[in-house]
């Protein structure tokens, strides 16, 4: 293999599924800056519903997308690199008729000037799966995921038989689609459910019964997140002949950026900075796990640039194999655990403070049921309720209640996927890859090894993207939330004086025995003391 991986890009066109998601946004970033040389990016999308009468179009969309931070550095590159990426309705690939009867403003009547199935067909080289990996689970349903992450698929894998100039598919999916075996190889396990049976079956059943038939449907998967992807890996196993050769990537939790497109660069639909922002704030104190197990995490980086490079192997091998499977995670390379992460993390959280805390930042892991429920009583639930009555007092409105119920329901979501012991799995293709690019290509510019990750610096860096980028904080802003810990560290202390006080009136005061006591050890220390204070001032003398 000759061509480097930026050569290889030179003049391709590219589909991307699933591009305005957090890791698809990224890949986007990675693709324009790093390969200059593309074509074209086409991005299917499904209109998003702005108001209750209006639809934000594809177009509209991007337009959002291309204002923020993110695109940047391809900014200084390229001020025009807008015209590389055409984003379109996905109806066009499923039923294009669906299309034309629709009335379309000015900007979506140029896009499809551009774009047309045969077209698409006739010139797609690579395509990119980005299937449905958020780890937010509020409001998870198996009917929704299996829509989302298998029928949507199945639709897709449809169209792509038809490009003839196609090259290669590389699908993102996730580890926990096989977390229930024992260890994970490097091939697709079927599942004998039938996917168009199940959706016919479950179309029917209205929420609740769904939630109900769910354990009984899903099995030994932890939910209908992983037991989704399971569906749709099976899928492509069934599809891999009359497609060409596919690539799957199985990754763990994405995490915030390590090096690009900036250090600590996350978006408010990831789902761990929404953790982490809660335990920033003080409101999250204590979370049921051992603190030994393995917050299995890997930056948004990684996969995107295994994406890339599995792409670049699978199109310029001489032997193509017809389904290649790259494991991605960091616990079985690199571990972390949980209670290094929140030793850390309190750390830097008192020296990088969020703005309006609600208490100081703490974070206890605990496997022990009766103390995990002890903190969230005394330092969720009481505190909760407390701050309630006084905003209801001054005639505010009552949020922080409810805040922790949503809290405490994404960490029963969560329970499952981040604190948890190590995922064993097989390397051997990463390894390979990995092996291959540093022989042929500047490593460091698609960089997939974690072994090199440092992880306190990772998560001063999560700490501050968070701050900038999900809570939309200043970083010039330090003192004053430096001053408002400090007033919550004196409201503890004052606290807790008067608790103590009160205890000591009613147990302490009315006891005679316990009385003497503490006149004793009163009387003990100060006459201490004062022996240490003579002997001090004899000696200066």
């Amino acid at each position: 293999m000759s061509s480097s991986i930026p050569d290889f890009y030179h003049g391709k066109i590219i589909l991307v599924f699933g591009s305005t998601t957090f890791p698809g946004k990224v890949l986007l970033e990675k693709l324009l800056r790093s390969c200059p040389d593309i074509e074209k990016i086409y991005c299917p999308v499904y209109p998003t519903k702005k108001t209750v009468t209006h639809h934000l179009s594809p177009v509209d969309t991007f337009t959002e997308i291309y204002t923020t931070k993110l695109f940047d550095r391809v900014r200084r590159i390229n001020t025009k690199f807008q015209e590389k990426i055409i984003p379109f309705d996905i109806n066009l690939l499923i039923s294009p008729t669906a299309i034309t009867n629709t009335e379309l403003d000015s900007n979506e009547e140029k896009q499809l000037e551009l774009i047309s199935w045969r077209n698409l067909q006739n010139t797609v080289d690579l395509c990119f799966y980005i299937a449905n990996n958020s780890v937010d689970f509020d409001e998870q349903n198996l009917k929704d995921m299996i829509q989302t992450n298998v029928m949507d698929l199945k639709s897709s894998l449809t169209f792509l038989k038809t490009c003839t100039q196609l090259q290669s598919i590389v699908y993102l999916s996730s580890i926990y689609a096989n977390i229930d075996c024992p260890f994970i190889d490097e091939c697709v396990y079927p599942c004998p459910i039938e996917p168009q049976k199940l959706v016919d079956a479950l179309d029917w059943m209205d929420k609740e019964m769904v939630e109900l038939a769910t354990p009984k449907l899903i099995g030994p998967k932890p939910n209908a997140f992983a037991f989704s992807h399971w569906l749709a890996e099976t899928v492509l196993s069934e599809e891999q002949k009359s497609l060409p050769s596919i690539s799957i990537v199985r990754v763990s939790i994405i995490g915030a950026a390590w090096k690009d497109p900036y250090p600590g660069w996350v978006e408010k639909s990831n789902g761990p900075s929404e953790l982490f922002a809660a335990v920033g704030r003080g409101y999250l104190r204590s979370m049921k796990g051992d603190s030994h197990d393995i917050l299995d995490i890997v930056p948004v980086d990684i996969p995107v640039n295994l994406l890339i490079a599995a792409s670049w192997e699978r199109s310029c091998e001489e032997r193509k194999q017809h389904l290649t499977l790259y494991h991605c995670t960091s616990s079985g390379l690199n571990p972390f655990h949980w209670q290094e992460m929140s030793n850390h993390f309190i750390e830097y959280s008192k020296r990088v403070p969020y703005e309006h805390a609600f208490r100081r930042p703490n974070l206890s892991v605990t496997s022990h049921s009766l103390i995990h429920d002890s903190y969230v009583f005394f330092s969720h639930l009481i505190p909760a309720y407390l701050a309630d009555i006084g905003l209801r007092l001054t005639g505010r409105q009552a949020r922080v209640v409810n805040l922790y119920k949503n809290l405490h329901r994404t960490l029963l979501g969560l329970e499952s996927f981040m604190i948890r012991g190590e995922i064993q799995c097989s390397y051997d293709s990463l390894n390979s890859l990995r092996q291959l690019v540093s022989e042929t290509n500047n490593f460091n510019e698609f960089n997939f090894d974690i072994r090199a990750l440092h992880w306190p610096t990772y998560i001063e860096s999560y700490l501050i993207g968070t701050k900038r980028y999900v809570l939309n904080e200043d970083m010039n802003s330090l003192n004053g939330a430096q001053k408002h810990l400090n007033n919550l560290r004196n409201i503890r202390w004052a606290f807790n004086t008067i608790i103590l006080v009160l205890l000591w009136r009613i147990f302490i005061s009315k006891r005679p025995t316990a009385r003497n006591l503490w006149y004793f050890v009163i009387n003990f220390f100060v006459a201490k003391f004062v022996r240490f204070f003579k002997i001090l001032s004899a000696g200066n003398t």
